[in-house]
């Protein structure tokens, strides 16, 4: 039987083994976020951790090990975040819904530079930012079911993922940007997602329902079209792609 003063002896080993392994992790990210991609070798990882090479080793046998435990971490801080973002009305303004998520993005990017190149980086078994983005995805065919009612699966799927791919592209500038520029491309973050997603869902009674020579034509079709035709995205068909500005 384990004993009360054991548990007490044991409480600050398994105190001192998570903050070595956050350590480990906490140099990764750093070395993740000053590479630009995730190739620190176990001897970069010991020094940026102030550790020997061999207390890396104990906790973790080889680098990709290092670099799953840290997506691992990076999807729960970003789950958390994603499901702590305020929620807004249907009727209310995408823009300053999305002005406030990109807001909320860009402080935690902030704090935990390393999980865009996370999310970009690896292919195939060592995908190492598929966990990160999987758990993004979700949360934006949420937002966009809320706001457009009877929205097709596939087409829910395609527009968010669509939209998690411009967002890591464009926060991939945002990290390497100075102090400076770094709120520009934040809002133009919010102004690319919020005039891409108006041309494909205009609001009830916008005249590109009605006007088939509107430039850019919506991609969900009004409500009196047979549902049951495909949905694209589409020019208008009076529009030559090489006029579009």
């Amino acid at each position: 039987m384990v004993t009360l003063m054991q548990e007490l002896r044991t409480v600050p080993r398994q105190r001192r083994s998570q903050q070595s392994i956050d350590a480990i992790l906490d140099a990764a990210e750093r070395l993740i976020h000053d590479q630009g991609q995730v190739s620190f070798t176990a001897n970069e990882l010991a020094v940026e951790a102030s550790m020997s090479i061999g207390r890396v080793y104990y906790w973790f046998p080889d680098m990709p090990r290092v670099v799953t435990a840290l997506a691992e971490r990076a999807t729960q801080r970003l789950r958390e975040l994603l499901d702590g973002l305020k929620r807004y009305e249907p009727t209310d303004s995408a823009p300053l819904l999305l002005a406030d998520a990109i807001s909320t993005l860009c402080e935690h990017i902030d704090a935990n530079p390393s999980t865009v190149a996370l999310c970009l980086s690896g292919s195939g078994p060592r995908d190492y930012g598929a966990v990160v983005r999987e758990c993004v995805v979700p949360a934006a065919v949420t937002m966009l079911r809320e706001r457009i009612p009877g929205l097709p699966d596939v087409e829910a799927e395609l527009v968010a993922r669509t939209a998690v791919d411009i967002t890591l592209g464009m926060l991939h500038e945002y990290l390497g940007a100075s102090a400076e520029r770094r709120p520009i491309i934040q809002q133009e973050l919010v102004y690319v997602l919020s005039s891409w997603l108006h041309s494909r869902y205009p609001q009830v009674g916008d005249v590109a329902w009605s006007d088939s020579l509107y430039p850019i034509q919506p991609s969900r079709m009004p409500s009196q079209v047979d549902p049951r035709m495909p949905v694209y995205p589409a020019l208008s068909p009076h529009q030559h792609p090489a006029t579009v500005r």
